[in-house]
């Protein structure tokens, strides 16, 4: 069945042990930021930081009771209709398999040694979650833990050593994404997408029957066909720095419908992918200025 991260708005802190655990299971280096008044640190994805949280406040506060924060964990969110492995011209970029036993369980991914660096992905990315990294010369994003997920022994290879007890088998246990294992206010929950789906209706009905959220809504059960990031928030997307209707950009789908093998008009079509990927990355880097200049 395919997998997904479900994440619960409403219970999350802002802690950002997720975020850590990210970059400490996939080795990642560190990057040097500077204080812009914010507390989000990065200010925006890297190919070192695979994953954030976003700090929002409503717009809008009629009293006291409503300030608080809108924490948003911010990533690649594995969409079905995945715009990156459409426009993706080597086919580094694409759905790899959990596990030749499922094969409706997937991520997408990029294989570094098959990416050529055109960065149409990061360039027509409806999330803007995909970076580049110049040194090691490919696409780098969340994986959702496939080395986790997928029981791959040879990623555990610390297991072996004789110092690892049951005890500490079960206390880091290999089966779950890092984040969703670190998460300490029980935001995260990995499993089925089903399942998930199920589990985020009833919170959004406890939300709404309970704590008065009439608001409270799910997220990515639709988008792009379904996200395998499932959100259930308290209020709209927007307040969550989440896109209210992500779509892929009309030249990506003129792209992947004309650019094949013994069409004359395959170079129009990639000529309308590079000048709609263009368009979508400025838009994109604008609106990245125009959050900081609020911030």
């Amino acid at each position: 069945m395919p997998k997904a991260i479900l994440f619960d708005a409403s219970k999350c802190t802002g802690c950002r042990a997720c975020q850590v655990a990210c970059k400490s299971w996939n080795q990642r280096e560190y990057t040097e930021t500077h204080n812009n008044g914010t507390y989000e640190n990065p200010l925006e994805l890297t190919s070192q930081c695979w994953m954030r949280i976003l700090f929002n406040e409503p717009e809008e506060v009629k009293d006291v009771n409503d300030l608080r924060w809108y924490f948003t964990k911010y990533q690649c969110m594995h969409c079905e209709e995945a715009t990156c492995v459409k426009v993706c011209p080597s086919g580094a970029t694409k759905k790899y398999k959990v596990s030749d036993d499922d094969a409706e369980a997937y991520v997408v991914m990029t294989d570094p040694k098959k990416c050529i660096g055109c960065n149409y992905c990061v360039a027509t990315c409806p999330f803007s979650a995909c970076r580049y990294d110049a040194k090691e010369k490919g696409i780098f994003r969340c994986r959702l833990c496939i080395d986790r997920i997928s029981h791959n022994s040879s990623d555990f290879p610390f297991e072996s050593k004789p110092d690892f007890t049951e005890e500490m088998k079960k206390k880091y246990p290999r089966n779950i994404p890092a984040c969703v294992h670190t998460c300490t206010s029980g935001a995260l929950s990995f499993g089925e997408r089903e399942d998930l789906l199920k589990k985020a209706e009833e919170r959004k009905d406890f939300l709404k029957n309970k704590r008065n959220r009439q608001n409270a809504q799910i997220y990515g059960v639709n988008e792009l066909d379904g996200l395998h990031y499932i959100y259930v928030l308290e209020d709209n997307p927007e307040a969550y720095g989440l896109p209210k209707n992500p779509t892929v950009p009309a030249g990506v789908t003129a792209f992947e419908a004309l650019v094949k093998p013994g069409y004359p008009w395959g170079g129009i079509a990639l000529v309308g992918l590079i000048a709609a990927a263009g368009i979508n990355f400025v838009i994109n880097k604008r609106n990245q200025g125009l959050e900081r200049k609020e911030g």
